[in-house]
């Protein structure tokens, strides 16, 4: 009779043992449900989601690898999982700092840097041997169908007439805009950066990207401070106390983003401070290069799409 009564899983039939079906991960619990239950677990989800992320950004501020560490040691339960951390904190930091500028747009006029005429003359680049020109010169790929390559001249006349307005307001907007994408794809290639520096080690690739996701929420979580401080900068520009402590707090924090970073080679992978201080170098040189390099080309590219 106790057999008879066993609830069975919906989507593979296996015995249930608990909420989740141990077979296939389902879980046991109906969607099709009253309203208020359902909107009662979604605030529920979110309150939850809320102590994660109170719980996750202390140590993830203030204790440098401390939560690639509690990742390594199985404890992941109670902390935001180092993916979404790092897009949430994405999001948040590239949102005030496109809000800020639209600000300060809004504000003044438009970012414009008065020149001679002269030295407007511009040139977006060379094509065939000589200065491009959208009717004269235009860029002609015998590979691509003339529709895309009247997009790609049309894309480069909007591009070299924001460059002889020197409106770099559309421009910073373009830099903005390619940021996070560019670091995004830098992330694997800040992973593998450690994997190299840290051969002997014998660490999965998959440890260290860990250890790169983290980083990079701090980095974003660092944006989003110094954002803050500009912006409360601005709003207390006439009380000489506040505009102190907000000074202090702000060089403080440019202080700790290279310490941090410094911090968390030397507990996660725990070696002596010449050879932790000698690979920081190493490792934020090549970063840089890189970083520049990705940021560059991806400005580029936002900025054919003005």
């Amino acid at each position: 009779m106790q057999h008879a009564r066993q609830r069975l899983c919906g989507n593979c039939l296996s015995a249930l043992t608990g909420l989740y079906c141990a077979h296939c991960g389902q879980k046991q619990k109906s969607a099709i449900r009253h309203v208020g239950l359902l909107a009662g677990e979604f605030f529920n989800d979110v309150l939850n989601l809320d102590a994660k992320l109170l719980r996750t950004l202390k140590p993830l501020l203030f204790k440098p690898g401390f939560l690639s560490l509690e990742y390594f040691a199985e404890r992941r339960a109670r902390y935001v999982s180092p993916l979404k951390l790092y897009f949430l904190l994405s999001l948040v930091a590239f949102f005030l700092i496109q809000r800020s500028v639209d600000l300060a747009a809004g504000d003044q006029a438009p970012i414009r840097v008065e020149t001679p005429a002269a030295d407007r003359d511009v040139t977006i680049g060379n094509f065939n041997g000589r200065p491009w020109h959208a009717k004269t010169n235009p860029v002609r790929l015998a590979w691509l169908p003339d529709a895309g390559n009247d997009l790609i001249n049309e894309r480069l006349t909007r591009l070299e007439d924001t460059i002889k307005r020197r409106d770099w307001t559309q421009l910073l907007h373009a830099g903005l805009a390619a940021t996070p994408q560019a670091l995004l794809v830098l992330l694997p290639f800040f992973a593998l950066l450690l994997k190299l520096a840290y051969w002997f080690k014998r660490r999965l690739y998959m440890e260290h990207l860990i250890v790169a996701l983290h980083n990079h929420a701090f980095l974003m979580l660092a944006i989003t401070a110094l954002t803050a401080l500009s912006g409360a900068g601005a709003w207390a520009s006439g009380l000489v106390g506040w505009q102190n402590l907000l000074r202090l707090l702000n060089t403080a924090m440019l202080l700790w983003i290279p310490l941090y970073f410094l911090l968390v080679l030397k507990r996660v992978y725990r070696q002596g401070w010449p050879a932790t201080l000698f690979k920081f170098a190493l490792i934020g040189t090549c970063y840089s290069v890189l970083a520049a390099f990705g940021v560059a080309l991806n400005v580029i590219i936002g900025l054919l799409f003005l």
